[in-house]
């Protein structure tokens, strides 16, 4: 019997980052405060994206997103998996 359940798997913050760093791009999707709403972005990996913890306490990542162009900073994150780009992902 097949399911179309994604497997959902709890990480530590040094191993996502490992993982990440393996990859190109990602997919993130976080409750962004300004909007009311969870968003979801495309990033990009590079040298300056890193997860950190706050003085709350809460873990944060700064990443690249591509469809703003520019550095942001996620908190309250749902979840982070790797992606291949597409054209028609950044519209």
């Amino acid at each position: 019997m097949e399911t179309n359940e994604r497997q959902v798997t709890q990480i530590n913050v040094e191993d996502l980052t490992v993982i990440l760093k393996d990859a190109q791009y990602f997919r993130v999707r976080y409750f962004a405060k300004k909007h009311n709403d969870y968003i979801e972005r495309m990033g990009m990996v590079d040298d300056k994206m890193k997860l950190w913890e706050d003085s709350k306490e809460e873990i944060c990542f700064t990443y690249f997103d591509l469809q703003q162009n520019g550095y942001r900073t996620a908190k309250n994150i749902d979840w982070i998996q790797t992606a291949s780009l597409r054209k028609e992902a950044l519209n």
